[in-house]
């Protein structure tokens, strides 16, 4: 029992890489954004699985099993990099990124870029509009720096050893 749970561990991260892997795969498949000729790709992955003809026939066990994972996933790859990339971005950062913008009450959907403020948009908390946002508001320093090269640097240490 206790190694049958420790292989399963073993496999974790593996699981944790081809999931979402295969959900990207089939959200691309079923983007509109994405050409009917790219989803081609995918389709000759399955096909390869399901018909009877391989580069290494399926009758020599692992070795014939392990080159149908390997061609699939060259093809899903491929599929993936012949996508767009600003599909592909979407499909993965944008669906977060929008399940965030909700969880804090903007719905991406319902946007009016009308009633966008500009001046607004980067401004912090508490900042009045039309206030620079690099004024002091007590937590920032107004100070001056230099940039010092090396050289200058070597020849500070120079003039101070001297005297």
């Amino acid at each position: 029992m206790v190694d049958t749970l420790s292989n399963m561990f073993r496999l974790l991260p593996i699981r944790s890489l081809v999931i979402p892997f295969l959900k990207l795969v089939w959200r691309l498949f079923i983007d509109k954004r994405v050409s009917p000729f790219t989803k081609i790709i995918p389709l000759l992955a399955i096909a390869y699985i399901a018909l009877p003809y391989d580069v290494i026939a399926d009758r020599i066990p692992l070795l014939g099993q392990f080159d149908d994972l390997i061609v699939t996933t060259i093809l899903f790859l491929v599929f993936i990099a012949a996508s767009p990339n600003h599909v592909i971005a979407d499909q993965t950062i944008g669906r977060k990124l929008r399940d965030l913008q909700k969880q804090q009450g903007f719905d991406p959907d319902q946007f009016d870029p009308s009633q966008f403020d500009p001046s607004q948009f980067g401004q912090r908390p508490g900042q009045r509009p039309g206030e620079s946002p690099n004024q002091p508001n007590g937590n920032t320093v107004d100070a001056e720096f230099k940039y010092v090269d090396d050289e200058e640097l070597e020849e500070a240490d120079e003039d101070s050893s001297k005297k």
